[in-house]
């Protein structure tokens, strides 16, 4: 069991033989789902491919301390957990499906593992087949980004290692799969070459620009320490208010 307590400042152990999160805690109504392969299938490389893991990765939503239920409730915010064994997918990297969001921001954060987060945004909202942007950013435990609105983005783990993420959004966020669905996964897929990741274009896309990288910010406090001071989440559901401050965050 691996003690994910200090790091993401909840009583959470990761009982790594059979990849499954224990609260030990006292959790309201915790919602966990799991995404399997043929569920993945629209947003891979090869959507034909026979085999791989399954489920391809777990999610725990909602998740907070009873004595934080009417806080977090209060500030219209949830808080989820994402975790991705490792392993490939016909030589394709687990991750995530992808989606977008419209009108608010995102926090992430990397609790065990390491990851790497695609952010893309379109040039045309309607049809998603031309990347205006795309970033590569990587992450280690502790550190954290914040997905800007109108961006999608999915998480990639390149690692032999469990990856377990966590994010922090908006109650009001809608969550768009479509473009992902649409062009089988994001503008770049992350393929096994061996002791190297080939980094190739997706191309289901009409246009996409060169990779640029960033590296997330390192914060010795958990991004759930922020419920006692939701204040300095009040961009996640009032972007407006910021005038972009909040990716300085």
């Amino acid at each position: 069991m691996i003690d994910l307590t200090k790091i993401s400042g909840l009583p959470i152990l990761l009982a790594e033989k059979n990849m499954d999160l224990k609260f030990s805690g006292d959790f309201p109504f915790i919602k966990k789902s799991e995404r399997s392969l043929n569920e993945l299938r629209p947003y891979l490389k090869n959507p034909e491919v026979k085999n791989g893991p399954d489920p391809i990765y777990y999610v725990w939503s909602y998740v907070h301390l009873k004595s934080d239920n009417e806080k977090i409730k209060t500030a219209n915010l949830h808080y989820d957990l994402t975790l991705i064994p490792p392993g490939t997918i016909d030589g394709e990297f687990a991750k995530t499906a992808g989606h977008c969001h419209l009108f608010y921001p995102e926090v992430l954060e990397v609790i065990l593992g390491r990851a790497y987060f695609l952010i893309q945004s379109f040039k045309d909202g309607k049809n998603f087949k031309n990347i205006k942007s795309v970033y590569l950013i990587e992450a280690s435990p502790g550190e954290k980004f914040v997905v800007p609105p109108g961006f999608g983005h999915n998480i990639i783990n390149v690692f032999n290692e469990p990856l377990l993420t966590v994010n922090l959004v908006s109650e009001k966020v809608t969550h768009d799969y479509s473009p992902y669905e649409n062009n089988h996964g994001a503008s770049y897929y992350f393929l096994d070459n061996g002791n190297l990741i080939d980094i190739v274009k997706n191309p289901n896309y009409d246009s996409v620009p060169e990779i640029k990288k960033i590296r997330a910010k390192k914060d010795p406090l958990p991004l759930y320490s922020l419920v006692n001071n939701l204040e300095k989440l009040r961009f996640l559901n009032y972007p407006e208010e910021f005038k972009g401050e909040w990716r300085n965050w």
